[in-house]
């Protein structure tokens, strides 16, 4: 049999677990409940998410059981492009003048370039860097039998905020954001294969 003393002492330690728990949940649920102002385009975190993963490709290269390089990258297309203004609107509570003005810029920006967000793991730092202008790394977007070389950017954010768009992003990869010399609709919604490759290893994404 339980001791009665014992309940006692248990019961309110109990009570205050519960409520911890409800108000924790209370928290999130009023954080997670920011609305996009009047003529934002609202896009759900899920339906972003659901977007975010049909866009990302990852691959893992072994020697043996040892990882040797991970690479995983987002297509950055003109639908994702969309779906991430409507999340850093609703975010940042942008009012409908400025998101006009942010995607006017990734509009100009898409129909100069097509762009990827890549997360990039090798055991090594040193190895992981792809912006050095002497790089040991190589990086291709194949597309109808054209070949177009990419430009690096090391991106210079907090962890979190990268996580907050990219949540499979760790804080053991490099985030890099990766340019090509082609118009985001020219390319966009066919098949494509992207290439890293170096010294290291070399990974080939299939979109």
């Amino acid at each position: 049999m339980h001791s009665p003393v014992k309940s006692l002492l248990l019961t309110p330690l109990i009570l205050f677990t519960l409520l911890t728990i409800v108000c924790s949940i209370l928290t999130l649920s009023c954080t997670s409940q920011l609305k996009t102002q009047i003529g934002v385009p609202d896009v759900s975190f899920s339906d972003y998410n659901d977007l975010l993963n049909q866009k990302t490709k990852k691959v893992e290269i072994y020697t043996g059981l040892y990882n040797i390089l991970t690479v995983q990258a987002t297509w950055l297309d003109s639908q994702l492009t969309e779906a991430t203004l409507s999340q850093n609107a609703r975010n940042l509570q942008w009012n409908e003048q400025l998101y006009k003005e942010e995607r006017a810029k990734k509009v100009n920006k898409n129909s100069e370039s097509t762009d990827f967000f890549v997360s990039l793991y090798t055991p090594e730092r040193k190895h992981s860097d792809l912006s050095k202008s002497k790089n040991i790394w190589k990086i291709f977007l194949e597309v109808n039998g054209q070949r177009f070389e990419g430009k690096a950017m090391k991106i210079k954010l907090l962890l979190s905020e990268i996580q907050a768009f990219y949540p499979y992003h760790n804080r053991w990869s490099v985030p890099y954001v990766i340019s090509f010399p082609v118009a985001t609709a020219l390319i966009e919604n066919k098949p494509a294969t992207l290439t890293l490759t170096g010294a290291v290893g070399s990974a080939q994404l299939t979109y």
